[in-house]
């Protein structure tokens, strides 16, 4: 190595920090955005852009970013209404076995699988979401890739274990959460897949 290189390479900051820079920034604003519930997969699609426009154009994430992208998310009520749809159903299921239905033991357990399944679903429809998308092929795709691509699926389930793990150690990393899921969310739907 020349000492021009080696100069060279000594004052290129490492690029980690600036990467979990963003990741916290992202968290930070997905947290934000998603503080209405509703607009958690909104929210998310919009920090999963900015993510991926810092992975592939070196764009650093901004604020004005984020918020132009959430409004170009939130644009289609479908992201809106399928998160509100599934907030409404997890209740009345969870009031359900609370309250003793029959056969709870049962129902409980498929009900906690069938929502861990749409959580995965949200995240890989955040994910895959741009500009332009519409959030009903979004979200299409998100569940034709979430079947397809158990291993993925199995990625995301543990990174959500891993979070909770880490909220439930330290409940102040609940701000940086979201940019934790949303980067692992990217980093699934951009992996290179064996065929």
């Amino acid at each position: 190595m020349s000492a021009v290189s080696r100069a060279k390479a000594e004052k290129t900051p490492s690029a980690v920090p600036q990467q979990v820079a963003a990741m916290a920034l992202v968290g930070v604003l997905v947290f934000v955005a998603s503080l209405p519930i509703v607009t958690l997969v909104a929210a998310g699609a919009a920090g999963a852009q900015l993510l991926h426009e810092q992975a592939e154009l070196e764009r650093e994430p901004r604020v004005r970013r984020f918020v132009t992208l959430l409004g170009a998310a939130l644009r289609d009520p479908v992201a809106v209404l399928a998160v509100a749809a599934v907030v409404v159903v997890a209740v009345l299921d969870l009031l359900a076995v609370l309250g003793g239905v029959p056969g709870a033991r049962v129902v409980g357990p498929a009900l906690a699988a069938v929502g861990l399944s749409a959580v995965v679903c949200g995240l890989r429809a955040a994910a895959c979401w741009r500009l332009g998308v519409r959030w009903a092929d979004a979200f299409a795709e998100a569940r034709r890739s979430a079947v397809a691509d158990l291993a993925g699926s199995a990625m995301l389930l543990g990174a959500l274990a891993v979070v909770v793990l880490v909220i439930s150690q330290a409940t102040a990393f609940v701000i940086l959460a979201p940019g934790m899921l949303v980067l692992a969310a990217l980093a699934v739907e951009l992996r290179p897949r064996a065929r």
